[in-house]
């Protein structure tokens, strides 16, 4: 059987059954046998990168792992951004790439290439891959195949990478013979995370201003489902990390919203105040705690439970208790220890609180919907949220964009809403879209009507992958790609207002940036475009636009002066350092009589009223 025939029907027999790809000499024959393979669908992209991410949506929605096949050089070179994308967040990845012959290879030798487009793409991708291998005996592919999945699934997720030369993957291989990859057995930590739990638990019980952070890693691990259920036998107020964003709906009576450096303000004003944090598969990152992690819930104990024990030793925060284990191992453990039952005193007016905030501090204000020129993008996002249904996928990108779009949207049951939340690369969502697509195909035959897949993106972003309007023309994918077009890189020109005193250099049309019209560059590819210019066709248009058959662009005009509000800023030290100010006190700021009133713990010195800051010091 020919090696590359082999590898594909493994594949297929992972329950994988779409292939990204751009096709190049050096993996023709592994393109050829994707091909033959009737269980097989070859998805041919525009671009590597693309394919890459498309990656990074497929694993997500299937629970599973995409795969992606490029050529030897600049086509392995170009997947390293997409790759970069699920080893920031734990999503598992195949990447299989083709190589030149075995014998073309430089191998120890001090040259920079011998055979054609030759470049070691093992080595280059080893900082973000769990195993990444060059197959040079034909007779050890079942292994590396094996070790791959295994990495690419076990533990933290992520990607992986095999690299097969010309030569190996013709060559012929007898599946009945070939030797497998057995994992080590893992060590049981199930007295110690019983004892821990137990520990948890207890600190739960004398805790009178509780929150629980539900993040990632409870995605990762599968236990969605028991989180909700112990969550609401605890009755403990919950906030969202970015990626947990689709954890709980928007409305559960325990959801209070994400916190961060650009999180809901009610959210970080109940983190803030808390007296007990547990932190379930979250890595508790600089864009959640901000750069300041000593003011992050410095009121309270926390615990934090990760998979990753590097990530609880990183010391950017004090962690009370670190627990290191598998979310869902976790929430098992500690629903068995209490059989799902309340332990909780009495929290109800922390709970009550917690809704008072939430309900005070809106992300979306009324004074927006009044805005007579152009489109505000919070409202646009919550009017968009409230036309989808449960079951469709939301595909976000990066910048200003992602930034309105988990700040506003409304999550409904069984809907999906993701981005590459670490890595953040503009023109990420156009392809992750499309891969999501497939995605949805594979779990239910087709994605029909229930099951929409919305992109959202910036007019910046969108330029990065503009070439995958060609992907979705062939294949006629039916996404619907919204673009927040405020005509700049929007959240770097604010950046440049607040510090630099509004000298913009990059990120206008003045200072070097531009953008196309999308509609004519949509319709030059033969895709159905819209445009959005003001609230009073907003509605109307989004719903067209959803109920639409095959693919639609629609350009959401916003004024260029668009902020985003609320977000955290940084005060500058007479020694020319920025210190994050504390999650608390974001921009822009509350009169200080408003922001007194919402702290139960005491205020940092440079969040007190003046004369009051000078008293303490």
């Amino acid at each position: 059987m020919k090696l590359s025939d082999y590898l594909v029907q493994y594949l297929v027999d992972k329950g994988i059954h779409h292939a990204f790809l751009v096709i190049g000499g050096a993996c023709a024959h592994i393109v050829d046998s994707l091909g033959k393979n009737k269980d097989m669908q070859y998805v041919c992209f525009q671009h590597e990168q693309a394919a890459a991410m498309a990656v990074d949506a497929y694993s997500r929605v299937t629970k599973n792992t995409g795969v992606a096949v490029a050529t030897s050089g600049p086509g392995a070179t170009n997947l390293i951004t997409g790759m970069c994308c699920l080893w920031f967040d734990s999503i598992p990845g195949i990447f299989i790439t083709g190589q030149v012959n075995a014998h073309e290879t430089k191998g120890e030798r001090k040259v920079r290439q011998i055979g054609f487009q030759e470049t070691d793409i093992v080595e280059m991708v080893r900082p973000i891959t769990k195993y990444a291998v060059m197959v040079t005996d034909p007779k050890t592919i079942k292994h590396h195949l094996d070790k791959a999945f295994h990495e690419a699934l076990s533990g933290r997720p992520g990607p992986v990478l095999i690299d097969i030369p010309l030569d190996v993957q013709h060559a012929d291989v007898d599946p009945d013979t070939l030797e497998g990859f057995t994992p080590n057995k893992e060590k049981d930590n199930f007295s110690l995370l019983r004892a821990n739990v137990k520990k948890a638990i207890e600190l739960l019980r004398q805790a009178k201003r509780p929150v629980i952070i539900c993040g990632m890693g409870i995605k990762i691990a599968g236990a969605v489902n028991e989180f909700r259920s112990l969550a609401e036998a605890l009755g403990v107020p919950i906030i969202s990390t970015w990626s947990g964003l689709d954890i709980l709906p928007h409305g559960h009576p325990l959801y209070f919203g994400q916190f961060g450096v650009y999180g809901n303000r009610g959210s970080n004003f109940l983190v803030q105040n808390s007296d007990l944090v547990l932190a379930i598969g979250s890595r508790l990152d600089t864009r959640q705690i901000s750069g300041n992690g000593k003011s992050f819930a410095r009121g309270a104990k926390k615990i934090v439970v990760d998979v990753d024990e590097s990530e609880l030793k990183k010391g950017i925060t004090a962690i009370d208790m670190p627990i290191v284990a598998d979310a869902g191992d976790f929430i098992r453990a500690f629903a068995e220890e209490t059989g799902n039952c309340a332990v909780m005193p009495d929290i109800s007016e922390w709970v009550e609180q917690c809704g008072s905030w939430k309900k005070k501090y809106p992300s979306v204000l009324p004074e927006y919907y009044a805005q007579k020129k152009f489109v505000n993008p919070y409202v646009f996002v919550k009017t968009l949220s409230e036309e989808l249904g449960s079951g469709d996928v939301i595909v976000a990108d990066e910048g200003g964009n992602l930034v309105w779009a988990v700040q506003a949207f409304e999550v409904k049951e069984g809907q999906e809403f993701f981005s590459a939340f670490a890595h953040s690369p503009m023109g990420y969502s156009f392809p992750a879209s499309i891969g999501a697509y497939f995605a949805l195909q594979l779990r239910s035959g087709r994605a029909g009507p229930k099951r929409r897949v919305v992109c959202l993106d910036g007019d910046g972003g969108f330029q990065m992958n503009i070439q995958e309007f060609q992907t979705i023309k062939n294949y006629n994918v039916p996404v619907k790609i919204f673009i927040l077009n405020n005509n700049a890189y929007g959240i770097i020109k604010q950046f440049q207002e607040i510090y630099f005193d509004g000298r913009y250099t990059g990120t206008t049309n003045d200072s070097g940036y531009t953008a196309p019209d999308f509609v004519k560059v949509a319709e030059a590819y033969g895709i159905s475009a819209v445009r959005i210019s003001g609230h009073d066709e907003l509605r109307e248009k989004i719903r067209s636009i959803l109920d639409a058959e095959g693919p639609v662009l629609c350009d959401v005009m916003l004024d260029e002066s668009q902020k985003l509000i609320p977000k955290l800023v940084a005060d500058r030290t007479p020694e020319g350092k920025y210190i994050s100010k504390p999650l608390e006190d974001m921009a822009p700021f509350l009169p200080r009589d408003e922001f007194m009133k919402n702290m139960i713990i005491d205020p940092v010195p440079e969040s007190l009223p003046q004369e009051k800051s000078s008293e303490i010091n």
